[in-house]
């Protein structure tokens, strides 16, 4: 029987030292390195390769990692391909741009080889669960401007890749709202007790998406008429990029739905 091929993970990282020794590490624990010191390397790498992972750091020369990411993240091909970022920058609005970018997770340096392993393992795993998922799907969203509701938006997004011909641009426009809204329920957070003014269940099936959002504290309906109203940024740039056939509103609900295209 022949050998399994090994599990390939892009390395991007500009400073030579920690390239080697980033790919040194990843051979030590059964993966195959590959090796990139820009953005626009990796670029040429993956018209030919499609890489299992990608480790990314965000301080590049030329195109940044955050670019990068966006751009990978926004295209059909490349979307399933799980991001981990590994960098210095620590600050928590470094974190946040990096879950906008579209990564699947987010270490910084330095970093203990089995931590770095682990993390990387994860995101391999939930990326394989999510291809081998089939039937419906159903997600609750809890926006605040946490971690978990920016990751809940991307996961959201490359299952909309995965399992829809949806165009990218719709996808993507999709994610931003949801990211917009997210960003919008934290600053309410903070003003209220720390609780998330609105929650939200996603379903699709092979004909629908359908994105329900109810009040989640006795004035969140203030909240969804101003960001999920009919003329709300949001909702109007969902409109524009063909995010949604039909929003309804009953009971306090505001219905977001979207008729999916065969192949």
């Amino acid at each position: 029987m022949a050998d399994e091929p090994l599990t390939s993970v892009l390395i991007v990282e500009d400073e030579p030292d920690m390239n080697k020794l980033l790919a040194e590490v990843l051979s030590a624990y059964g993966f195959e390195p590959i090796r990139a010191a820009t953005g626009e390397q990796a670029l040429d790498l993956l018209t030919t390769r499609t890489p299992d992972a990608v480790i990314l750091d965000l301080m590049l020369p030329g195109l940044s990692g955050y670019e990068l990411c966006r751009r990978l993240k926004g295209a059909r091909r490349t979307n399933p391909i799980p991001i981990l970022i590994l960098t210095a920058l620590d600050r928590p609005e470094d974190r946040l741009l990096g879950y906008e970018s579209g990564a699947d997770d987010y270490l910084t340096k330095p970093f203990s080889p089995d931590g770095l392993v682990s993390r990387l393992q994860a995101c391999l795993d939930s990326r394989r669960k999510t291809r081998e998922e089939s039937g419906p799907l159903e997600m609750k969203f809890e926006p605040a401007q946490s971690l978990s509701a920016l990751k809940g938006a991307n996961t959201l997004a490359s299952a909309l890749y995965r399992r829809t011909r949806l165009k990218p641009e719709c996808i993507e426009a999709l994610r931003s709202g949801l990211m917009s809204i997210a960003e919008a329920a934290g600053k309410w957070a903070d003003t209220h007790q720390g609780q998330a003014p609105v929650r939200a269940v996603f379903r699709l099936d092979d004909h629908r998406l359908e994105l329900a959002w109810r009040p989640a504290t006795e004035d969140g309906d203030v909240f969804l008429a101003e960001h999920l109203g009919a003329h709300s940024e949001s909702v109007s740039t969902w409109a524009d990029a063909g995010a949604f056939d039909r929003r309804s509103e009953s009971v306090g609900a505001v219905v977001f739905e979207k008729a999916l295209p065969r192949e």
